[in-house]
């Protein structure tokens, strides 16, 4: 197999993971010599109490700690400059990024401006990030995006309504504490877009171009897990097996996305919601059905291995027959969670799609070419249009 013939390079921050490792973070901060420490969250994080039980861990370990609790759902280049004058002002050593991928994001640009000064602008892109920022924790709440493993950092640029992505392993955390308990307060339509997001990472991070051996068994088992256990997690939120499992999955997934990569049904979603601001993960299920029908045809070995790691016993299938098995897994597992999946359910000006299209293949290259098929124009189009 020409795949098992790649070169394999893997990049990942240090990992705590399990049930109640949150109470290390005092010793693992006091082990990074740091003083004054600013944590980086939303105002939902501190609604459920999540950002008062870390503080409380961090008054007992003795640094100077604020916070900026003003990350934004979808968070702009502005959020993230808003935090670093914060960050600047309280002489930060070290960043604590608490939350979902948002706040994760925003911690580790903050941390980089911090170190390196410069215009954040000029950091989107490849491998355009300088050197490492100041030591980082990243610490999730949702079980979805993976962003404290892995080496991107996403933000809307709201001027030209698209959204920019740096991608350096400069950005990968000094830790990651990954802790399922802290999910357990996720709402159950939160649950799947993070969810989502997961298995998005994960199918397309096993379809990708850049995919290595290694990170196709990573992917495979996050598919495996995501979609035994996103329906439980969404059914009953306090189903700590279902919140375990979800955080380990998203984490490998986080991996995954590190070696192999996203693809087009990131790519379709940025203009989304640049202009209607969904969630990441609504935003990528609103085409990732559509995306799925189109690249099922360019690789029928791997949808089929996609159905049976959702179970589907396929030995006396055709390669044809299982990928539309895999096709029909993915879209039940949408039906289970809940979760929109038609651009007509956001209400999106059709008038739209022609120009979305274009500033698709315009700014998303780096995602349209890692998938099994490149989409043109007039196939982007098609997509959008059926997925409405």
């Amino acid at each position: 197999m020409i795949s098992a013939l790649k070169n394999i390079s893997l990049a990942v921050p240090e990992i705590l993971f399990g049930l109640g490792v949150i109470g290390e973070l005092g010793n693992r901060i006091r082990s990074l010599g740091a003083d004054r420490v600013m944590v980086v969250t939303d105002e939902g994080v501190a609604a459920a109490g999540i950002l008062k039980r870390v503080l409380g861990i961090l008054e007992k370990s003795g640094p100077a700690c604020t916070v900026f609790d003003k990350v934004e759902k979808e968070p702009s280049t502005e959020n993230v400059e808003h935090a670093f004058k914060e960050a600047s002002e309280s002489s930060s050593q070290l960043i604590i990024g608490l939350g979902g991928g948002s706040s994760i994001d925003v911690a580790k640009m903050v941390a980089v401006l911090l170190r390196h000064g410069g215009n954040l602008l000029d950091y989107m892109g490849l491998d355009k990030v300088p050197g490492r920022g100041i030591p980082t924790i990243l610490v999730p709440t949702t079980a979805g995006t993976g962003s404290e493993v892995s080496k991107y950092a996403i933000f809307d640029n709201r001027k030209a309504k698209t959204k920019l992505g740096a991608v350096s392993n400069y950005l990968l955390a000094d830790l990651a504490v990954v802790d399922p308990e802290l999910t357990l307060s996720m709402p159950p339509a939160v649950t799947a877009s993070t969810g989502a997001d997961a298995f998005i990472h994960a199918v397309e991070g096993y379809l990708a171009v850049k995919s290595s051996p290694l990170s196709e068994l990573f992917a495979l088992e996050a598919v495996r897990i995501i979609y035994e256990n996103l329906p439980a997690a969404f059914a009953d939120g306090q189903n700590i097996r279902a919140r375990y499992q979800m955080a380990y999955g998203s984490m490998l997934a986080g991996i995954v996305l590190n070696v192999a990569g996203a693809s087009s049904s990131h790519a379709l979603a940025y203009p989304v919601g640049s202009e209607y601001h969904v969630p990441h993960g609504v935003g990528c299920m609103l085409t990732f059905l559509e995306v799925m029908k189109y690249f099922a045809m360019a690789d029928l070995p791997k949808f089929s291995r996609l159905a049976r790691a959702m179970g589907v016993k396929t030995e006396t299938m055709s390669l044809r027959q299982a990928a539309e098995q895999a096709l029909e897994e993915m879209r039940k597992l949408v039906e289970y969670i809940e979760i929109p999946h038609k651009l007509s359910a956001i209400k999106m000006d059709r008038n739209l799609i022609e120009p979305f299209a274009r500033s698709v293949v315009a700014n998303q290259q780096r995602l349209l070419t890692n998938g099994p098929r490149v989409l043109t124009v007039k196939d982007i189009q098609n997509i959008y249009e059926r997925s409405y």
